[in-house]
């Protein structure tokens, strides 16, 4: 099985004004309506935001694309004063800039809704992986081939980037184009030249819409999920392939872990016409992946035999392994690969679940010595700690516990934390109870700093 990196840019908005632990349970609402006209590269969005807002705050901010034109803006039905101000966030948006907007006079109370009505043109710029400045690259696009947007364009008014936000949507396109976004499509209506889309996404991350005048669609069932395949001009024995490759790892991952957020229980792989993009595998929201065309027929092309098993094993993953927050980001990375390399040694052969776990070992092993900590690593660090280091330290602690003790736990780990903001310390705690008087291995991993692994006879407590 032929390795390869799954390259993941995804931006942290750090909004003080109106993000608090309490967004999480009562997360913010989104209901947008978007008009987009692909021969022109233009759209129009309008629609409300409802989020909370922190006590005695005058003003709260959100990011929204460099080149878009707000023309309305209510909060809680009054006009209100808005400015333009530098992005905020840990990592660069490329074509987006933050808005202030002042709270009205004599506003009291604890949530906000915002009217908006805006429009204009994505900024043109290079997709990832054709320019080597990842800094000013962009996958969302809109032109007369395809649309793809997504939180990376900030194409949406944008908080906090990752955490739960509902989601109820209305898409207009051409009548000859095919729509894919987030959740649940609850309506289709034509009016007109326009075909009219309603989708619902509760417990969302993000707001995705593609479409192309393109799309094929190819549908199965299995493990009690409805896959739907979207492609322009991927071979039939590949897509067949990707359909069973899906299905097989759903039924592994339900039956090892139970039930995941899958909305409508269906699962949407979509390969986006797009020429570059991020990583091979893509990146996934609830119940939707998305995966670059063009790099996709270049491996094809390169090694008809190409599989894209383990990724999109990995990209399945994130529908149980997806609960951890800020620096315990890499509790999502490390779970989903490991899993994913499970799924090659459940599904595929020993032999390559040994080959994978070399290759982990070896990017490992070339990490630098100034390398951070699993258990300190930042939620947009160090790629091989979070991912690699992360799916060894997964597979010591099967090894040491064994086959049964290992999986039983790893259920109970998601079936406990699923939906509950987790941190490395509620890590730490839950499998240093599981290990007992082995706990001081999970503690050597979880601070070990640069490319050396621990040794398990050195922690090891108890026979």
């Amino acid at each position: 099985m032929r390795r390869f990196a799954i390259i993941i840019l995804i931006s942290f908005l750090s909004v003080p004004a109106v993000m608090t632990a309490a967004s999480r349970v009562d997360p913010p609402v989104y209901e947008l309506s978007v008009s987009i006209e692909p021969t022109s590269g233009s759209m129009t969005v309008r629609g409300s935001v409802e989020f909370p807002l922190l006590p005695s705050a005058s003003d709260f901010k959100f990011n929204l694309h460099e080149t878009f034109v707000i023309t309305k803006l209510t909060v809680n039905g009054e006009e209100a004063k808005f400015s333009y101000a530098p992005m905020e966030g840990q990592l660069p948006l490329p074509a987006s800039r933050g808005v202030v907007v002042e709270l009205p006079k004599g506003f009291v109370g604890s949530r906000i809704q915002m009217n908006i009505e805006y429009g204009g043109t994505l900024k043109v710029l290079p997709e990832f992986n054709a320019s080597p400045d990842l800094r000013h690259s962009l996958d969302d696009q809109v032109n007369s081939r395809m649309v793809e947007l997504a939180g990376y364009s900030s194409w949406y008014p944008q908080f906090i980037f990752g955490n739960a936000i509902n989601v109820s949507l209305t898409v207009s396109l051409p009548q000859n184009w095919t729509p894919i976004c987030s959740g649940t499509e609850i309506s289709r209506s034509v009016k007109g030249n326009r075909m009219i889309t309603r989708w619902s996404s509760p417990k969302d991350m993000d707001i995705l819409i593609l479409a192309s005048p393109e799309y094929r669609k190819r549908s199965l069932d299995a493990a009690g999920v409805h896959v739907e395949i979207y492609d322009t001009q991927l071979p039939e024995h590949f897509l067949t392939k990707d359909g069973a490759q899906i299905a097989s790892v759903l039924k592994l991952y339900s039956t090892t872990l139970g039930d995941a957020n899958i909305p409508g229980g269906t699962v949407k792989h979509v390969y986006s016409p797009k020429r570059k993009g991020q990583g091979k595998a893509g990146i996934a929201r609830p119940g939707l992946i998305v995966t670059s065309e063009g790099l996709t027929l270049d491996s094809l092309a390169r090694d008809p035999k190409f599989s894209l098993f383990q990724g999109i094993a990995h990209e399945l993953g994130h529908y149980w392994w997806n609960f951890g927050i800020e620096q315990g980001d890499w509790v999502n990375e490390a779970f989903a690969e490991y899993f994913s390399a499970i799924a090659v040694q459940k599904i595929s052969s020993e032999e390559e679940f040994r080959a994978v776990m070399s290759d982990y070992r070896n990017q490992v092993a070339a990490l630098p010595s100034d390398a951070p900590s699993v258990a300190t690593v930042p939620q947009w660090g160090n790629f091989v700690v979070r991912y690699y280091k992360g799916a060894l330290m997964l597979d010591e602690l099967r090894q040491t516990m064994g086959d049964e003790k290992f999986f039983q736990a790893a259920r109970e780990f998601y079936q406990t934390h699923t939906g509950r903001p987790t941190s490395t310390a509620d890590f730490r705690a839950f499998w240093t109870a599981k290990l007992g008087g082995q706990s001081k291995l999970l503690d050597a991993w979880l601070n070990s700093t640069g490319g050396t692994l621990p040794d398990r006879g050195a922690t090891k407590t108890i026979e």
